[in-house]
């Protein structure tokens, strides 16, 4: 089953999470296709806009972690899938969009925030309970949301788990605007008029704006990236994994 899919017309790219049956959560094999994906459309001159979407109800569920303690590679390996692909989206130099369909959980909600502009479903949940499970912020997220939301909101969603809701975000500045979801798709067709946009002027302009904080995205991304391969190595993580894993098999 092919769990990203990818559709071209009129100067839009469409990249949907395609991988219901597991929440969309992504694994490493999506993580190296999405770094893939946004590093040759970042040549590609045809493209002028990239739309982030999902297939169900939710945008993703973050990482798969069954996925993850399957697979044999050592861990540095796989986190620095994760971490290259951040580092795509943080370089992409034409529009990206988030159109957040539902729920997006931990890397799910990081990575709207790396995008230029947010769209959400009334129904979205943004998610990122790190320390809930013993890891830390990824996705640039010590930098993005405090920068977004201000360090109040920031910090409880960052280490309390609070769950923003599509107004909650869109209060806060998260989220640009809220689409109801039974108009989700005329929606997304809609953005296709962007794909007109002279792509030159629009990586002028775009490059202006990122040169501001692009250099702080990618020195956050290392450092969040560096913390991260130690919480993996802690009790705390593997206790949170030794819970999900007997949920799971209570299923």
């Amino acid at each position: 089953m092919n769990y990203i899919l990818q559709t071209y017309k009129d100067g839009v790219k469409t990249i949907k999470f395609n991988k219901p049956q597991r929440k969309n959560a992504l694994s490493s094999d999506m993580y190296q296709a999405l770094r893939e994906i946004l590093t040759e459309d970042a040549k590609n001159d045809k493209i002028v806009v990239t739309i982030i979407t999902g297939t169900g109800d939710y945008f993703t569920s973050g990482n798969d972690l069954k996925s993850a303690m399957s697979n044999p590679e050592p861990k540095e390996v796989k986190l620095k899938l994760v971490q290259d692909m951040i580092e795509a989206f943080i370089a992409y130099p034409k529009l990206l969009i988030a159109v957040v369909n539902g729920r997006a959980i931990g890397i799910g909600a990081t990575v709207v925030a790396l995008c230029d502009i947010v769209y959400a479903t009334d129904d979205a949940v943004f998610e990122a309970p790190f320390v809930e499970i013993g890891l830390c912020a990824e996705g640039c997220s010590s930098y993005t949301f405090p920068y977004i939301l201000g360090r109040s909101k920031a910090s409880e969603v960052l280490y309390l788990g609070h769950k923003l809701s599509a107004e909650e975000a869109l209060q806060f500045g998260l989220v640009s605007k809220i689409i109801p979801q039974a108009q989700l798709e005329s929606f997304i067709a809609g953005l296709h008029k962007y794909g007109k946009i002279p792509v030159q002027s629009l990586i002028i302009n775009k490059a202006l704006v990122m040169s501001n904080w692009k250099k702080g995205l990618s020195r956050s991304n290392a450092r969040e990236f560096k913390q991260l391969g130690e919480c993996v190595d802690s009790e705390e993580f593997s206790n949170a994994v030794i819970a999900f894993m007997s949920r799971k098999s209570k299923l």
